[in-house]
């Protein structure tokens, strides 16, 4: 349910993401999540349109947020030709409730730690170290949980396959 497609040096987009974090416009849910859009639908907001749960379409979200333009978030967008791409931090003893997704997703974990676990309904749990790209089959099942004391960043992206 989840493959390492490749390895992937986190270090440069860290580097990139920790030069533009002051200037990213988030969106909140409660005290323990929040996101960014990287993409967005033609017509929608490009910081809340891919953000959040999905209102279908997620193969339409395809236009980059111009913030992101000539980032090294631009190459990783073209790169595994990802749509709905969004920064998602979750905060320390947090999870997303379980759901499942209409396609799978891209996992980039930028920080994390042993105590982050994406968790299949079947009962596969498994931890997404930094240093690969994930193939995450999200259309069963899931939740993503962090049982530590600190908080996790991902950047996630849908597929098409």
């Amino acid at each position: 349910m989840i493959n390492i497609i490749e390895t992937y040096p986190v270090t440069e987009l860290l580097d990139c993401y920790f030069k533009i974090e002051k200037n990213i416009v988030w969106t909140c849910y409660g005290d323990n999540k929040k996101q960014a859009g990287l993409q967005f639908k033609e017509g929608e907001d490009p910081w809340t349109s891919a953000v959040g749960r999905s209102n279908g379409g997620e193969l339409e979200y395809t236009n980059l947020n111009l913030f992101f333009k000539d980032t090294l978030f631009e190459e990783v967008i073209n790169q595994y030709t990802l749509k709905r791409t969004r920064l998602v931090w979750l905060s320390p003893m947090a999870c997303y409730s379980m759901h499942k997704d209409t396609t799978p997703r891209i996992h980039i974990p930028m920080i994390t730690n042993p105590e982050c676990y994406f968790v299949f309904k079947t009962g596969i749990i498994q931890h997404m170290p930094v240093g690969s790209v994930y193939w995450t089959n999200t259309v069963n099942l899931h939740t993503f949980m962090n049982c530590s004391t600190e908080s996790r960043l991902h950047l996630i992206g849908v597929v098409s396959k």
